[in-house]
Order: structure tokens, then C-alpha cells, then sequence
């Protein structure tokens, strides 16, 4: 509950000093996550991050993904494919193993 006091409480004060904000949430799991859906991250136009959506693993481009949907106006789903394949290593050796669906909304 603390992190979504902490959301609230970033978003409260992004408003209050007019910067754009958009809110990233895992909204579906298959496989292995650190996070389940519901876990929420905030991030503000200038790269200010509050609250988690992983274990480290998504959170850097997460946030260009989120900065990209305030920039373009319009809410995005975005499919991270973390299985351990030849193709995709984007997981490894972090905890996160399954595919997992963020949606991001300004």
C-alpha cells in the first residue's frame, strides 16, 4: 500500500508543477515475473521514476516507452518477452523468465 501512496503522492505533485506523467502497470503475467499484475510505476516527463513494475529488468525501457506515450499523446501496451531463447535476453539471469504486458497511460 505504501507504493501506491507514493504514486498518488508523485502524481499529486507532478500536476502541481505542470510536468506530464504516465503510469506504467503490469496487467498480465505469463510465466516467471518479480512483479504480478496490479504493480504500478509512475514516471514523470523528466525521468523521475516512483514505484516498480520488475526486478530491475524493465525499468530502463520502460521508462523511454513511457516518456514516448506522453511525447505521443496516446496510451500503449507493450509486450516484454523475457523467456530465455536465442532471440531475446532481455531476462537473463534477472529473475524474469515469462512474458509480461505493461500498459502505459499519460
Amino acid at each position: 500500500m505504501k507504493e501506491l501512496n507514493d504514486i498518488i503522492f508523485a502524481y499529486d505533485k507532478a500536476v502541481s508543477q505542470n510536468k506530464q506523467s504516465a503510469l506504467a502497470t503490469v496487467v498480465k503475467v505469463d510465466g516467471s515475473s518479480y512483479r504480478r499484475p496490479g504493480a504500478r510505476m509512475l514516471v514523470t516527463e523528466d525521468g523521475e521514476i516512483t514505484g516498480a513494475i520488475s526486478g530491475g529488468c524493465l525499468e530502463g525501457d520502460a521508462l523511454r516507452k513511457a516518456q514516448f506515450a506522453m511525447y505521443q499523446q496516446q496510451n500503449k501496451l507493450q509486450v516484454y518477452d523475457t523467456s530465455d531463447d536465442e532471440e531475446n535476453k532481455l531476462g537473463l539471469q534477472l529473475g524474469c523468465n515469462g512474458i509480461v504486458y505493461i500498459l502505459f497511460e499519460r
